[in-house]
């Protein structure tokens, strides 16, 4: 009979206490206040990717390897470096004539501004390469610049709520909760400034256009970050008031 008495009086203290918390709960949710925080910082690329194929049909007096000793030699000059920067991400050949065949090699290059883009563009059109083209640009700190993003997206709802809980004067408490709503990142691409050169990068047909004078441009990277939070609402003090 004790041992009975004991467990349904562990049982109503356990009820009791879950009451407790779903009463609090239920207390947090009428007296609280729920808004969007969003964040968005704009990044100049400092990592941009070039994709490149060398194809023996682009210049039949010269090979692939020949062709690639002379655009490694271009890069160089350029100030690249090129055992850092250029990489081979592909190789293939392809039937074209009894006994002859088109070799085409793809390379990726990484070049750090759109100075030095330009240039690159500029030098591929002299070696009449007509495959080349920006497929990424991103930044060395990017994740680093994420995670600020994310947490000024915290800020401006907690910003927020505190304005919101002014209004009827009171205070924000305690956040709830806070949801991350994942992030946007716009993935930028070069905008050409004249439509020579807008030519020149599709068609890589010599325009006349001096190194020192690019008509390229790259679009920002845009990071934009949402979050929705909740903070509990409290009475303003007598003392603040």
């Amino acid at each position: 009979m004790k041992k009975l008495i004991l467990a349904m009086a562990a049982l109503f203290a356990i009820s009791a206490a879950n009451a407790q918390v779903y009463q609090g709960s239920a207390r947090h949710y009428e007296e609280s206040v729920q808004v969007n925080g969003k964040a968005e910082k704009k990044i100049v690329p400092d990592e941009i990717y070039v994709g490149i194929t060398l194809s023996s049909s682009d210049d039949r007096n010269q090979t692939v390897d020949q062709q690639e000793v002379r655009m490694k030699r271009e890069f160089a000059a350029l100030g690249i470096d090129i055992a850092d920067a250029l990489k081979v991400t592909s190789m293939a050949n392809a039937p074209r004539k009894r006994n002859d065949v088109d070799t085409n090699r793809s390379y990726e290059l990484k070049v750090g501004d759109t100075a030095t883009l330009g240039r690159v563009f500029e030098a591929l059109g002299e070696m009449n390469v007509r495959d080349a083209s920006v497929v990424r640009a991103t930044h060395s700190q990017i994740e680093e610049l994420r995670r600020e993003v994310r947490i000024e997206a915290v800020r401006n709802a907690r910003q927020i709520a505190t304005e919101l809980a002014e209004a009827v004067d009171q205070r924000i408490g305690a956040a709830v909760w806070i949801v991350d709503n994942g992030f946007y990142e716009s993935s930028p691409m070069p905008v050409y400034k004249t439509r020579a050169l807008a030519m020149d990068a599709a068609g890589f047909v010599g325009t006349g256009i001096e190194a020192g004078e690019q008509g390229l441009d790259m679009r920002e990277i845009t990071l934009t970050y949402n979050v929705t939070a909740k903070f509990i609402l409290r009475a303003t003090s007598p003392r603040q008031q």
